[in-house]
């Protein structure tokens, strides 16, 4: 079972002022009920927080993060580039996802939430989002996506 989150809701997950959807999606990764997909441009953008960066350094050998190299992500990058079908300007993000195979997206941006879910542009089995645009809390319908066990495919099949 495998994540992405977005760098917009970063702060909610690894921020001094969590939100109760943030701190629950936090301790899904610290408890070991799923992994966080991380890798070329998203990774740069989540290196920026701090927090994050602590929390990449403790966990990188730990089996809480999948590691995607840019060799993976670059191609299918600009795949997506050239085929211009994405609402949202997040192909770094809707890459990493493909290339990794995670099918849950913390994230708060709506076109980026439409892409995710068109199977033309994330082939496979339909992505789920994680979001908290109308709340922060953590939700019963937050609780299901995390409980969950189809959140990750082999990557490259589609």
């Amino acid at each position: 079972m495998c994540g992405v989150v977005d760098n917009d809701v970063a702060f909610e997950v690894f921020g001094d002022r969590q939100t109760g959807a943030g701190k629950g999606f936090r301790d899904w990764l610290d408890r070991r009920r799923g992994s966080l997909a991380v890798g070329g441009d998203l990774l740069d953008e989540l290196a920026a927080n701090g927090k994050f960066r602590e929390w990449y350094a403790r966990n990188i050998q730990s089996g809480l993060i999948l590691q995607i190299g840019r060799g993976r992500i670059a191609p299918v990058q600009r795949e997506l580039e050239r085929e211009g079908r994405c609402q949202s300007n997040d192909m770094h993000v809707l890459a990493l996802a493909i290339a990794s195979g995670a099918r849950l997206l913390y994230t708060n941006d709506s076109r980026l939430m439409d892409d995710f879910r068109n199977r033309d542009i994330v082939p496979g089995p339909p992505g789920k989002i994680y979001t908290t645009r109308d709340r922060k809390d953590f939700r019963p319908a937050h609780k299901r996506l995390l409980r969950m066990k189809n959140l990750c495919r082999a990557p490259g099949h589609g």
